[in-house]
């Protein structure tokens, strides 16, 4: 199996987008669609928002797909995974890479594409979004945002590579892939039912005007602040700077843990020494909001960045994780209430760290927003997540989240300690005590025994499907966009790993045979497979025939992969 993502053309995404659609009444397997009926609105950075809801940067904004996918769901300020000098290989990234049984953990850390490559990501789904917004009334096409990812230090951020991603998301129609993507729209036209050629020349290529800025633990604070500088002075970026948990220091952030019923959680205290410090951070902070003043532009602060702990389980590979979700949450809302305590309203604060359906309302009623989710969307329901997270945050009360009410953190940060829905259950804690490692059981067989879609619902970049042959389903994978996080892994009742032990659809012979699974490819009427032992290319009607099932139930329920 490889761990490569291949892009899909921006043809191939609509097309997906469109059949799937007008076939099942989904997109990219999203069934809860969330359509924006509400007139209430936010500003930020100018820019109109329906909604202060997102996926945070990481595995659920690397590909097109995923955008679309999460947008789709109610998503409407959009975090893009990271980018930065370094990529591919080159990122030593190991698999699996994710694990997200209760509280997540994991191992990856940046986009895997060069950051051209991820810019034509972004404008596939930038065009995408406007396009499907307007032709499904999903909502106002004026309404989300993107807001691009950069790291991790000075010298890469200006370097060219970086230098040119971020000039890209600014004005998209510098990459070949913007006029690729609108000579597409405008050779369809006759596809759609509610988009003309004044809608698609309308669409603006402003794609950011913001930026998070993501550094590395331990990175000095005279670096940070200089690279804050430099992009809000020199590059005009309205600016969030990701701040980490160390904020809290040791003693408080080993307390809140184990009052979450988290006292396995292993962490360094060293940690806590090279990374910025509460009391350097305040006047940095200060002279970094002077700085967004006299540029014109907003700064602000994310919190949090994730937490590095100990591996001692083989939850992952390695020796040190990085946790986020249920576990984060508390050290998340304590750094949130510290530094209201000193800044009232004056700092701008976004927010990633354990945000749920029980939560998300407080949270933004608090003048907390975007508020950006990761750990959710890779259990339960996944995309279809945001349904229910959209329609909380919807009723918030928009007028009273235009400030941060340091009163209100106060008491959320009391809501939370207090509640034991976001500590670890008994149940959970059964469980991890059970099984602490990643899941690592093989199938002995291609079809499962009982098919729960778990492994199609989790999966950050929708690569598994079902398929009906007669009165069986059994998954299908699909390699195109699969990087071997392992997330689908972590959730499957059987136990299996779906990525490897499911018969797989290839987009090409090369992926197949970069890959030891079972499976097959399409190139018109012929197949070329690898099935039990057995290999070659034939014409579909000569295949074995318990393979030829599969393979013509697949092109007709799926016809959007091989068209």
């Amino acid at each position: 199996m490889s761990d490569i993502m291949y892009p899909v053309s921006f043809g191939k995404l609509m097309n997906h987008i469109m059949t799937e659609y007008s076939l099942y009444n989904r997109i990219y397997n999203v069934k809860k669609i969330h359509r924006t009926t509400h007139n209430k609105s936010l500003s930020l950075f100018g820019r109109k928002l329906e909604n202060p809801l997102g996926p945070a940067a990481g595995p659920n904004t690397q590909l097109a797909q995923n955008i679309v996918a999460s947008y789709v769901g109610g998503a409407r300020c959009i975090e893009l995974k990271t980018v930065q000098i370094m990529y591919g290989e080159e990122l030593g990234i190991p698999r699996p890479c994710i694990n997200s049984v209760d509280e997540a953990y994991n191992v990856e850390w940046s986009a895997e594409y060069r950051c051209d490559k991820a810019a034509e990501e972004y404008i596939k789904a930038w065009f995408a979004i406007h396009l499907i917004a307007k032709e499904y009334n999903l909502g106002d096409p004026h309404g989300f945002m993107f807001i691009m990812s950069v790291g991790y230090n000075l010298a890469g951020i200006q370097s060219e590579l970086v230098d040119d991603f971020i000039e890209t998301m600014r004005h998209g129609k510098q990459s070949p892939m913007w006029n690729e993507c609108k000579q597409w729209a405008l050779d369809n036209l006759h596809k759609f039912e509610n988009i003309d050629i004044d809608y698609i020349n309308s669409i603006s290529d402003e794609i950011c005007v913001a930026i998070t800025l993501s550094t590395m633990h331990g990175c000095p604070a005279e670096e940070i602040e200089s690279i804050c500088t430099y992009l809000m002075k020199d590059k005009g970026l309205n600016l969030y700077l990701k701040c980490n948990p160390t904020l809290l220091g040791p003693k408080t952030v080993r307390q809140l843990l184990d009052d979450a019923g988290f006292k396995y959680i292993e962490f360094d205290e060293h940690q806590f020494d090279v990374d910025l410090k509460f009391d350097a951070a305040i006047p940095m902070l200060e002279r970094l909001l002077a700085v967004g003043a006299d540029a014109g532009v907003v700064f602000g602060v994310k919190l949090t960045n994730t937490f590095p702990v100990a591996i001692h389980n083989h939850e992952l590979p390695g020796e040190q994780m990085y946790m986020s979700g249920k576990s984060l949450l508390p050290l998340t809302v304590g750094v949130a209430q510290l530094l209201s305590s000193h800044f009232g309203s004056r700092l701008p604060i976004s927010y990633s760290g354990g945000a749920v359906k029980q939560n998300i309302k407080s949270i933004f009623e608090c003048g907390i927003w975007p508020i950006t989710v990761c750990t959710i969307l890779l259990q339960g329901e996944g995309y279809d997540t945001f349904k229910s997270l959209a329609d909380a945050v919807e009723t918030g009360d928009y007028e009273l989240a235009k400030s941060v009410q340091k009163d209100k953190i106060k008491q959320l940060v009391e809501d939370i300690g207090n509640n034991k829905l976001f500590k670890k259950s008994e149940v959970m804690q059964k469980k991890r005590d059970a099984h602490p490692s990643f899941p690592d059981t093989r199938a002995q067989d291609y079809q499962c025994r009982v098919l729960c879609g778990a492994c199609v619902r989790v999966c950050p970049n929708r690569t598994n499907e079902i398929l009906t042959i007669g009165n069986k389903r059994i998954i299908i994978h699909i390699d195109e966009s699969c990087n071997e996080c392992g997330n689908c892994a972590c959730h499957c009742i059987e136990p299996c790993q779906p990525y490897k032990d499911r018969l797989t659809y290839f987009h090409n012979e090369l992926a197949l045979d970069d890959s030891t699974n079972d499976g097959f490819y399409v190139l018109g009427t012929l197949c070329g497979y690898r099935f039990k032992g057995v290999a070659g290319v034939c014409d579909i009607d000569a295949l074995p025939e318990e393979l030829k099932g599969v393979v013509q139930a697949f092109i007709k329920e799926h016809a959007y992969y091989v068209s």
